[in-house]
């Protein structure tokens, strides 16, 4: 795909180059000729169906001593119940990482590091994937892998843990590229924010994914009349045949037929849609509307049309918007089609806050004078010899050539669907394409997507039609807390005020500020990080903190509702959702966290008596009704000293059930400090903190909770 981008850039960037540098007396770039492009050959193509019903596409290269594949399995995303969104996801993963019934995930990374080869396997939105790569005399071994995998995952309970915690994090983070926050949120406007072609995991929804579910997802999906295999490398073609024979066949045929996908309900109208990231310093704008089917016999004419309106630096977007205008840094357009459901014709752009509306006003014209007015010869000609001057790239790899001939065949399309393409280029007009533009471009009925900040819009979003806002907050997984009794308040509360006294009862209320230096150890899968930190708190609501890692420092400073961090390249504004984290942080600070309920800033509530690890402990819900905070208090029974605090907090930028262990106090100024701590998130050991330095009520310099211009 980057390769024909390429070539069409470059063969209109060259057009442009010969048209500026044409002197008078040169030769003008219309009157080059070119002799005609040779004849594309083919590699022979061997289908074959073994006795299982796999379908297997081979093509033998003999260039080099290697044997790899791809395998299109009929699964995917679409198929998640909505209560589970990420199932398909997980499942695929897991069944890599997990191994299988024979050998573990591990085993299987070693079998394959000592002969260089590789096996992944995944589940996209409609369909899933599986990849080989080996030499020659190790195919069989990779086959036999990935067959043993198909057939017998494992799913072991930790690498589901760990492929959950992998999609929280990418949950907590999906917020953070503001393209990829416009490409879903247009995406959703577009299919439905519920339609399985735009909805995406949620906190609650991987937290109710359980082995059973991933059990059950393979057994209905996973057959081999189920799976499409292509095969091309360094082999003779009956010989491969006899030993995928060999190596699948006890993989067994069941009756299996594939579920249809969801329909897409669309109905055509305008809107303007608008998401507040008072971060950033330009606007992210997309619209418009559903788009196509590939099989539409008008998919050759769209084709041409995308080349003019927005297929690169000759495209009517790129020349006006950006280059004319100089309303855009990039623009782009296109009206899209997918090989199985309806695609989305969409326009887009950044551009600075300033020229929002006007960049918008802008791009719609383009949409409406392409519909309306049509295109010129020479707008054809250069589209039609852009695309057809790629066309040898479909052809410059066996992966490519099979891959696409698998797609064909898991979508229903003929094997020739890329001729024809071709041929039905060649033969679209300008009355193809204005026709076309009319039929399935509708400029007024556009749904508009902005992303910016309103506050440096040229005008606002309010003079193109009333503004729908669009609110991406994270939804945070709801923590059920039991109804209180007056009983249970009155319990808690006096537990709560034995463990204040305990830990230094009035003494906790004459601490100003606390210094500690601490050494954080934090548990990775490539090994221990060791974390020099120093941290100061100012009652009630800053913190101080700088960290010295193996890659650097970095400090964070929280004063009530603000958070930034410095770094080497920096001062940044943390975004809310982290600054709401780190007042929660402060919140739990355990000094804090007594005095602050002791003045009744909380509700406490006695939850009972609960065993962990064979000890038995008081526990005490506490929380801040105000802000929303809470957090369970562990109380030994006998001398009502706090041993451990489980919450609801955040591991890696993730939504994680923490619990915190401390094994050790130091008493200061009267005051009882927890100086070892063990941290542990979803049940597994995360960090160890160790405190050398405990201060209080040292001074503290104001300049420390000022935010540096820079």
């Amino acid at each position: 795909m980057k390769l024909r981008f390429l070539a069409r850039s470059f063969f209109a960037a060259l057009l442009t180059f010969a048209l500026v540098q044409t002197a008078p007396g040169q030769q003008s770039y219309k009157d080059l000729k070119f002799p005609p492009l040779k004849p594309i050959k083919m590699p022979k193509v061997k289908r074959t169906v073994l006795p299982n019903g796999m379908i297997v596409l081979l093509v033998e290269d003999h260039e080099l001593p290697l044997v790899e594949a791809s395998m299109r399995i009929g699964v995917g995303g679409v198929y998640d119940p909505a209560d589970k969104v990420g199932l398909a996801s997980i499942t695929g993963e897991v069944m890599r990482t997990g191994g299988s019934t024979s050998r573990s995930g591990d085993e299987i990374d070693d079998a394959l590091e000592q002969v260089g080869a590789v096996v992944e396997v995944g589940i996209g939105r409609t369909s899933g994937y599986a990849t080989v790569s080996a030499l020659k005399e190790h195919a069989d071994l990779a086959f036999g892998i990935l067959a043993d995998i198909l057939e017998h995952p494992a799913f072991p309970e930790d690498k589901i843990e760990l492929a959950k915690i992998e999609q929280r994090s990418a949950i907590a983070r999906r917020n953070d590229d503001p393209m990829q926050v416009i490409m879903r949120e247009f995406t959703k406007l577009i299919y439905g924010a519920d339609s399985p072609y735009a909805r995406h995991p949620e906190y609650a929804t991987i937290d109710r994914i359980s082995r059973a579910d991933l059990v059950a997802f393979h057994r209905k999906f996973f057959h081999p009349n189920n799976v499409i295999l292509g095969v091309w490398g360094d082999f003779k073609t009956d010989e491969m045949i006899a030993r995928l024979r060999k190596i699948f066949g006890g993989w067994e045929k069941v009756p299996f037929q594939r579920p249809s996908l969801p329909q897409v309900k669309y109905t055509f109208d305008y809107s303007v849609n608008y998401i507040e990231k008072p971060e950033l310093s330009q606007s992210y704008i997309m619209l418009g509307h559903i788009g196509g089917i590939r099989k539409n016999p008008d998919y050759f004419t769209w084709i041409v049309l995308n080349e003019i309106l927005g297929g690169g630096f000759s495209s009517r977007l790129v020349r006006n918007v950006r280059s004319r205008m100089g309303l855009a840094y990039s623009v782009f357009g296109a009206y899209g089609a997918n090989y199985d459901y309806p695609g989305m014709f969409y326009v887009g752009c950044q551009t600075k806050l300033g020229t929002t509306v006007k960049a918008i006003r802008a791009m719609l014209q383009q949409v409406k004078d392409i519909r309306d007015s049509g295109i010129t010869d020479d707008e054809l000609k250069l589209a039609k010899e852009s695309f057809l001057n790629s066309f040898v790239f479909n052809f410059d790899t066996k992966r490519e050539i099979v891959e696409r001939l698998m797609t064909y065949e898991y979508y229903g399309y003929p094997k020739d669907f890329l001729t024809r393409i071709r041929k039905g280029v060649e033969k679209v007009t300008k009355e193809d394409v204005q026709r076309a533009a009319r039929k399935y471009l509708h400029p007024d009925k556009v749904r508009i997507l902005v992303e910016g900040n309103q506050k440096g819009f040229d005008e606002p979003l309010s003079v193109l039609g009333k503004v729908n806002r669009i609110d991406i907050t994270i939804p945070e997984p709801k923590e059920e807390t039991p109804k209180a009794s007056k009983a249970e308040l009155e319990k808690g509360r006096a537990l709560l005020a034995q463990a204040a006294a305990v830990c230094g009862g009035e003494k906790l209320k004459q601490v100003r500020t606390i210094r500690q230096v601490s050494q954080v150890t934090i548990k990775t899968p490539q090994g221990d990080m060791a974390i020099h930190s120093e941290r100061i708190l100012v009652w009630p609501d800053r913190a101080w903190e700088k960290m010295t890692l193996p890659m650097g420092s970095m400090t964070s400073v929280t004063v009530g509702n603000q958070s930034w961090m410095i770094t080497p390249k920096g001062v940044q504004d943390v975004p809310a959702e982290r600054a709401k984290e780190a007042r929660e942080n402060i919140f739990r600070e355990l000094p804090w966290l007594l005095r602050r309920a002791s003045d009744g800033d909380l509700t406490v509530q006695a939850l009972g008596q609960k065993q962990v690890e064979g000890k038995t402990y008081d526990v005490l819900l506490l929380r801040d009704e105000k802000q929303g905070f809470s957090t369970r208090l562990y109380l030994d029974p006998a001398t009502h000293k706090p041993l451990r605090q489980h919450y609801r907090g955040r591991v890696m930028g993730a939504p994680t059930q923490v619990n915190e262990v401390y094994e050790a106090f130091r008493t200061v100024d009267g005051v009882a400090f927890p100086v070892r701590t063990k941290v542990f998130a979803n049940g597994k050991e995360f960090a160890e903190a160790q405190v050398d330095t405990i201060q209080v009520n040292v001074q503290v310099p104001d300049s420390l909770f000022q935010r540096p211009s820079r």
